[in-house]
């Protein structure tokens, strides 16, 4: 863990002016909700003057209602670090090129991968699958369905998310990728989840841009979550927290690694950096 490379007090209770979570996985509980021990804890600490936000790979629409319910009221990191907005505009987002990604995408969606683009008003999928089911249910959406040959291609999209069988979907992207001319990041977000966003952004380049747009210091930073795609974002961070139900990778870089799970993990990690609870 990188807590044996900071000298203890370095960064600690009553330091931290910023907290910066994932949603599913991290803040949220197993069934994608919101606890009441969860916005007591948010509450809490905003009441004390904290700043409380996310960090997400969802997108805008689907986010609402959290944000709603938490009241956050700072920009907010979607898309796995694509675009960063809060509940009136968005301050900073860019595009991903799918043009060059259609065979690919063509052939993951022939090999029985579910295939979905997102762009700032809604999800498309190519075709209604059991999986893309699955992912309405636990964002809170109903994607469009498109024409895979023509209508996905128009407009800006944010992110593509590819859910499936991974070792598939690697073997599909490994052999498509030596035609491809630009480079883009990749994610894999969930053990089924393969996400594909424009190149050069991540949870972690979201938040650096965030702490300068907020003035805060890294080292006033905790930031919490559960899957590799969280890892640089915790990095940056001055208290990187990996919750109890992290990728093992994580728990191994993390600064703190929480007792309990999800939003208990959360709150596990507020009361010690922050409320002064050990």
């Amino acid at each position: 863990m990188r807590t044996s490379e900071r000298q203890e007090g370095e960064t600690g209770v009553g330091n931290i002016r910023l907290i910066v979570s994932d949603l599913d996985g991290t803040l949220l509980s197993p069934d994608h909700r919101l606890t009441d021990t969860v916005r007591e804890a948010v509450r809490r600490f905003v009441h004390s003057g904290g700043l409380f936000t996310i960090a997400t790979g969802r997108f805008a629409p689907s986010v609402q209602p959290i944000v709603e319910a938490l009241s956050i009221d700072i920009p907010y990191i979607l898309c796995n670090g694509a675009v960063i907005a809060d509940r009136r505009r968005i301050w900073a987002a860019s595009s991903l090129p799918v043009e060059e990604l259609a065979p690919f995408l063509a052939e993951a969606d022939r090999q029985g991968v579910a295939v979905l683009l997102f762009q700032e008003t809604g999800a498309n999928a190519f075709r209604r699958t059991r999986d893309v089911e699955l992912f309405e249910q636990k964002e809170g959406i109903t994607c469009r369905l498109v024409n895979p040959a023509e209508e996905w291609r128009g407009g800006p999209v944010q992110k593509a998310l590819l859910i499936g069988d991974m070792e598939r979907i690697r073997t599909i992207w490994e052999t498509y990728r030596p035609g491809i001319r630009r480079t883009y990041t990749t994610i894999q977000s969930e053990d089924d989840y393969f996400e594909i966003i424009p190149d050069n952004q991540s949870k972690g380049a979201a938040l650096t841009t965030l702490m300068k747009l907020l003035r805060v210091e890294p080292q006033e930073v905790m930031a919490l979550g559960n899957q590799l795609n969280d890892l640089d974002m915790l990095c940056r961070a001055g208290i990187g927290v990996a919750v109890a139900n992290s990728h093992p990778e994580l728990i191994s870089r993390a600064d703190f690694v929480c007792c309990r799970s999800y939003g208990d993990g959360v709150v596990e990690a507020m009361d010690i950096f922050c409320f002064g609870r050990r």
